[in-house]
């Protein structure tokens, strides 16, 4: 992060709504949840990538454009 410290995340501050959960589970639980809001604070005021969009990708032409002329497509007569 820059210059700002992540909060820290207390595991006695966590409510399980399971019984019987362990001192190591707990703190196993507290670490990951931890982790995560580290990595979260990391990624806030990034910019998403500018990368080709699946709405993009998707709007790509189907096929050739039709080309009339001989031996090639033609409207039909009526």
């Amino acid at each position: 992060m820059t210059g700002e410290q992540a909060p820290r995340l207390d595991p006695a501050s966590l409510h399980f709504i399971t019984r019987r959960v362990s001192d190591t589970e707990r703190a196993a639980v507290a670490v990951v949840l931890a982790a995560q809001l580290e990595q979260e604070s990391g990624m806030l005021g990034q910019a998403p990538g500018h990368g080709v969009s699946a709405w993009q990708r998707s709007q790509r032409p189907l096929r050739e454009p039709l080309t009339p002329g001989h031996g090639r497509w033609s409207r039909p007569a009526l």
